[in-house]
């Protein structure tokens, strides 16, 4: 792998590391002597702080959208404005960078970290990013052939090692199942604010699988924003009349005993598959119903930031002195410990205001 990693850069007196990146990526790794498992866990814990939400775009069956979702989704969230980057955690079919068009770029690893490229929107002139193994492959039709060892260490490195800055959505386009790629983020995302979208199409196969998959979100405590519903209906292009391409199940009803609702119904369109091919997402194009539909997807992601924010801020002032008592009597440290907080929150809500407004 190429690398322009300056060495003299590396502070050879110190114990810790400054480099942003893991250390099976350095040239000084068989011969530094510091705390190496240190500096990898210190890695992640820097890359995690500076994510505002992270959404995990996943279900239990493969070839239900969960790469389309996830590809649109980050399209819409940037144009309102917001930092996001797409994590490509399918490690054996890294389809990201060919739905942004980017499937011939390779990346380095610098001192920062792995390069994430940018895809700038032509519509929008809105950009994100993107981390995908398939940067680090020498062709694109490189198969990935891996136990489950080196599937661990690679959903490390796409967290801790990519470079990805400040970020105020991280959008995880996961692979199917429910085996060790899940098991091994969801480790990592214990004590991060995650939603999860589920992705499944209409029949009931399809459904019954992503229901397990909820199930496994239950079981680990990440919270399900909602399930998008791919393939549901169509026009005809003749006589412009719209059906179910696939007749939506029973099914259904059990992801709403659970307390899962329906976050939109994606149609079968020829835009999407369109998009994919030329390497601008359907999304792109807000004017179109396609557009329509991820917008409001993204002030959905949206919604449940803000929530979360303000839950992690109601716990942290609670930590922080005894409900009852009364702000007042508060020490000045405690007084200003709260007024931080508060800050902060501000902050964040204004980052996540929109720059378009909200509409039906």
């Amino acid at each position: 792998m190429d690398s322009v990693i300056n060495v003299s850069k590396l502070e050879q007196d110190s114990s810790r590391c400054n480099l942003g990146h893991a250390c099976s990526f350095c040239p000084q790794e068989m011969t530094c002597k510091r705390d190496k498992p240190r500096h990898n866990k210190e890695l992640l814990e820097k890359r995690l702080e500076n994510f505002g939400m992270v959404l995990l775009v996943m279900a239990n069956k493969g070839g239900v959208g969960k790469s389309t979702v996830a590809a649109n989704l980050s399209v819409a969230l940037s144009q309102l404005g917001y930092q996001v980057g797409l994590a490509d955690a399918d490690i054996h079919g890294p389809n990201a960078p060919r739905i942004f068009g980017l499937q011939d770029e390779r990346v380095k690893v610098k001192a920062e970290g792995i390069e994430t490229p940018f895809y700038e929107m032509p519509a929008s002139k809105k950009s994100l990013q993107l981390g995908s193994l398939a940067f680090l492959l020498p062709e694109s039709n490189t198969p990935i052939v891996w136990r489950d060892a080196y599937k661990h260490d690679y959903i490390h490195h796409m967290i801790g090692s990519f470079n990805w800055g400040a970020l105020d959505f991280l959008v995880v386009d996961m692979p199917p199942g429910t085996g060790n790629e899940l098991i091994t983020l969801s480790d990592l995302l214990e004590t991060s604010n995650v939603r999860v979208v589920l992705v499944s199409s209409a029949d009931a196969i399809a459904l019954q699988d992503s229901l397990k998959a909820s199930r496994f979100c239950e079981e680990r405590g990440l919270p399900v924003l909602g399930l998008v519903e791919n393939f549901a209906g169509t026009t005809c292009p003749h006589c412009k009349e719209e059906f179910e391409l696939f007749p939506r199940s029973k099914e259904i009803e059990n992801f709403e005993k659970a307390g899962i609702s329906t976050l939109t119904r994606l149609p079968f369109s020829s835009l999407i598959a369109e998009g994919a091919e030329s390497g601008q997402p359907a999304a792109d194009n807000k004017e179109s119903a396609i557009g329509h539909i991820f917008e409001q997807l993204a002030f959905e992601c949206r919604k449940a930031a803000i929530e979360d924010n303000r839950c992690a801020l109601s716990e942290e002032l609670t930590n922080l002195f005894d409900v009852n008592d009364d702000l007042a009597e508060l020490d000045v440290e405690q007084q200003r410990q709260v007024e931080q907080l508060i800050d902060t929150e501000k902050q964040k809500l204004q980052r996540l205001k929109p720059k378009v407004p909200e509409h039906d």
